[in-house]
């Protein structure tokens, strides 16, 4: 059985997980541009197990990714829901990518890492749920 939260408490814990992405990043970048690999390794990790941790508790304890991606026996409210979600996250992701695309051709001078490419198929894969769980009241 999948656990009622609050509106409050998904948006904590669907922040804790996005914020606990930027953080890998962060680690990886600055590991990167101080050449410290235990800079990355030591925070990549910390950081990794709380994306896992609140990745469990925001969208596997809700039902919110099973929601997402197994849209058997969802009512008709719930399918409007969950296509809407999908509208606008692919739409929000799509010009994200495209403006991170451009940003690293322009600043950076190097193609994209492979695990800023990740963690962008991550955030493809739970920006529909996220969504859900920021703007509904209950799930």
């Amino acid at each position: 059985m999948y656990k009622q939260l609050s509106k409050s408490s998904r948006r904590i814990w669907i922040s804790s997980n996005f914020f606990s992405l930027f953080i890998l990043l962060f680690f990886f970048y600055l590991g990167r541009s101080l050449d410290s690999a235990i800079l990355f390794y030591a925070g990549g990790s910390l950081s990794v197990i709380a994306a896992i941790m609140t990745f469990i508790k925001a969208f596997i304890h809700t039902g919110l990714w099973k929601m997402v991606h197994s849209n058997k026996d969802l009512d008709e409210r719930q399918n409007q829901v969950l296509l809407g979600a999908l509208k606008n996250s692919y739409s929000v992701f799509t010009i994200s990518v495209l403006l991170l695309v451009y940003g690293f051709a322009l600043f950076d001078k190097q193609p994209i890492d492979v695990l800023l490419a990740a963690c962008l198929l991550y955030v493809a894969h739970i920006l529909p749920a996220a969504i859900i769980g920021w703007k509904e009241k209950a799930v």
